[in-house]
């Protein structure tokens, strides 16, 4: 913590960091970052103010005196009454004296008026015959945008209706199982008065230098989910007629310990069973054609002088291009903290042999989606999004602040530990958790996969600290540690 107080305090390295952001700092006499306009609406207890002054300046909200950093940042919390609240902003030193309103109104979360939708019920044995068309496609557990993720499936998976509930279709899984579909992901195409179901007609356990493959023919695609056990992986196909593969004895291969398959089930489940001779690098299931595919990535071998050697690692710099990310305190965006932070750690990686995959190498905008596929088709064994964080109006950036990791999948919590505790013990930062949450970025089962925000782009100290280069340095030294630490203690 003393090294980083020095550098605050030393003059010349925050001239160093203002110069190095030149082209998105203030120049006014005050400048509000945040709130983004002048009359807003917003539905919580309290709005904040981000934004920057000259540092010899008094700053008043409302009269009340804020707290003027030695860059000139400020934020502020701002409490809410119910209606129209007029918010007057005043810095003032010696030749300025500026002064900004802003009206703010506090509205409702929901409309209490708004019905939810009753569930259609289909009759009896009755069900829509449907199309999945888009790639990626999830199957909620409720029929809510928000809802928990039950799987992914690309198009041309053929679905059982058995119900609607407004935008949403029912999918029927099993007999006690059903899951939701958006109805813009589908196309319906006839009622019919009995379930559809498919063949399996082979199944076959391969290998090749990285990957396990289970590959299962059938006579058209039908839904799966893949759950991770403490053992390995379970897989369930549902809508199967039979699987004649259920008598096969399949012998170890690879990394699949054992691998066994139950007789289809009475309400037309075939379930699989593998189990895995090490923990779980990683996965992927989907189709090729009729073929379902279950992609098990091998334990990586490891040079033990230099552990990250020949190991493919991607880097995602978060944001880019046309989107900014977190706004800090005197304009510097989060997208630039991001890549530079980045660049840091692929020159330190690729410095201990690792191969280093961007999904941005410049201020570029950058498809979320795409940026897993780039690590997928690299083949990276690990993928590490760089963020800086903010919050939402109604929190309080003084109270939740530091370091956190986001991880998603099973697979990959360990390694958000791993991260979050190398982090927050050289960096000196606060622990601001190891948090599972449904991103773009953390849901991808194979790299194993974790969403890093070093720090907060909305607190000022922490904003102060990310401006600086050497903060930023030593942000990338201790990721790149802590890769390295992680594959250490995991590669046996």
């Amino acid at each position: 913590m003393e090294k980083f107080l020095k550098i605050i305090k030393n003059n010349v390295l925050i001239i160093t960091a203002v110069l190095f952001f030149a082209n998105t700092m203030s120049v006014e006499a005050l400048q509000i970052v945040y709130p983004k306009s002048q009359s807003i609406q917003v539905c919580a207890g309290s709005t904040f103010f981000v934004g920057n002054t000259t540092p010899d300046s008094k700053l008043t909200i409302n009269g009340k005196e804020v707290k003027v950093y030695e860059n000139g940042s400020f934020v502020e919390v701002v409490p809410l009454k119910e209606g129209i609240n007029t918010i007057k902003i005043n810095s003032q030193n010696e030749t300025e004296d500026v002064t900004y309103t802003y009206t703010i109104k506090k509205v409702a979360k929901t409309n209490p008026d708004v019905q939810e939708p009753e569930t259609e019920e289909f009759p009896a044995n009755e069900y829509i015959y449907s199309l999945i068309v888009k790639d990626h496609t999830p199957l909620r557990a409720q029929p809510d945008e928000n809802a928990k993720r039950v799987t992914h499936l690309d198009h041309n998976t053929i679905l059982m209706l058995n119900g609607k509930k407004g935008d949403y279709y029912r999918v029927s899984l099993t007999l006690g199982q059903n899951a939701w579909v958006k109805s813009s992901n589908i196309v319906n195409y006839s009622t019919i008065t009995e379930k559809m179901l498919a063949s399996a007609t082979s199944v076959t356990l391969t290998e090749d230098k990285l990957y396990n493959y289970i590959k299962t023919d059938l006579s058209f695609q039908v839904p799966f989910v893949v759950t991770e056990t403490d053992k390995g992986l379970n897989l369930e196909l549902y809508s199967v007629r039979e699987n004649p593969a259920h008598t096969t004895i399949f012998k170890p291969l690879g990394e699949v310990k054992s691998f066994a398959i139950n007789n289809v089930s009475t309400d037309a489940t075939s379930s699989y069973y593998i189990e895995l001779k090490n923990r779980l690098w990683g996965y992927n299931a989907y189709y090729e054609g009729n073929t379902l595919v279950l992609k098990i990535r091998k334990k990586p071998e490891l040079n033990s002088k230099q552990p990250l050697k020949d190991i493919t690692i991607a880097i995602d710099p978060g944001h880019g291009g046309n989107d900014s990310g977190a706004i800090g305190p005197t304009a510097v965006k989060e997208k630039d903290i991001n890549l530079d932070i980045s660049k840091r750690l692929q020159t330190l990686l690729e410095k201990s042999g690792a191969t280093v995959v961007m999904t941005r190498t410049d201020d570029s905008t950058v498809d979320l989606y795409e940026r897993p596929k780039k690590a997928q088709e690299a083949n990276a064994l690990i993928m590490v999004s760089i963020h800086a964080n903010a919050l939402p109006d109604g929190a309080d950036p003084y109270a939740k602040h530091g370091t956190s990791v986001f991880y998603y999948n099973a697979e990959a919590v360990e390694l958000a530990k791993v991260l979050r505790d190398t982090l927050t013990k050289d960096l000196a930062t606060r622990d601001d958790g190891v948090c599972k949450a449904s991103y773009v970025l953390t849901r991808p089962t194979m790299p194993l996969s974790v969403l890093v925000e070093v720090a907060y782009m909305i607190h000022p100290y922490e904003y102060t600290l990310l401006l600086d280069e050497n903060f930023r340095q030593s942000a990338a030294e201790s990721i790149e540690k802590g890769i390295r630490n992680y594959i250490l203690d995991n590669v046996k």
